[in-house]
């Protein structure tokens, strides 16, 4: 399925951007922009591939849904520290192609120390924090308060799926908290592994205190789209 409509006006795309029919906005997360570079430096060098496929994927997002907004909900870029030149090559590309068509909302991660000098060469301000309607958008890597509906990142949800001769089948994936009234984004960087949430090694303070086991999990699979896999406590 292209998408689940998870509650009134909320949908997971299989694109792994929340689409919120409500406020007219999708929201990402985890991009990771400038990965190679920051492997490069370290000795490590990889084909520069991601930003086109991040181009593509934020181009086929806003052309299907057309959002008003289009939320990048924290680790933009992937260095801590200062801007690397790809970093700033990338980032400034995906602004400008959002900026063509919607409206982009930067909320910083733990990565995004220097992120605003690049945005701010577009004029698009970045937000510790951002509340749209029922929506407060934070990365999720420090704890914070809000009132209905909460959508983080940060912890770059996947679910390793077992079958009968032990093979594993690993899949980004969406996390709903209904109670809780708490999402958690998928990564969208094709280099983020994925923390496999049956393992319980939750990095998040916003997730160690909520009961995991009654998460709700969203899987993204090339072949199939969004697949609702039950509960968490289901799949152990």
């Amino acid at each position: 399925m292209d998408e689940i409509e998870v509650e009134n006006g909320i949908f997971f795309t299989r694109y792994g951007a929340a689409y919120l029919e409500d406020i007219s906005a999708v929201a990402v997360s985890d991009v990771h922009l400038g990965y190679e570079d920051v492997l490069a430096m370290n000795g490590i060098f990889m084909p520069r591939v991601q930003s086109e496929m991040i181009y593509e994927t934020v181009s086929l997002i806003i052309d299907k849904y057309k959002p008003e907004k289009f939320i990048i909900n924290g680790d933009l870029k992937h260095e801590f520290s200062r801007n690397t030149p790809q970093e700033w090559s990338d980032v400034y590309e995906l602004l400008r192609i959002i900026d063509q068509k919607s409206e982009p909302i930067v909320v910083k991660g733990n990565h995004d120390n220097y992120v605003a000098n690049i945005s701010s060469k577009l004029g698009i301000r970045t937000y510790d924090i951002y509340r749209d309607g029922r929506y407060t958008f934070h990365h999720g890597h420090k704890a914070f308060k809000w009132d209905d509906m909460a959508i983080i990142g940060n912890e770059h949800p996947a679910v390793g799926l077992r079958d009968s001769v032990d093979s594993v089948l690993k899949l980004h994936c969406f996390l709903y908290f209904k109670k809780e009234r708490l999402i958690v984004l998928p990564a969208l960087s094709i280099y983020a592994g994925g923390s496999d949430i049956l393992k319980n090694d939750i990095s998040s303070p916003v997730l160690r205190n909520v009961n995991l086991n009654d998460g709700r999990v969203y899987g993204l699979w090339d072949a199939y789209g969004t697949i609702d896999l039950g509960k968490v406590g289901d799949l152990l």
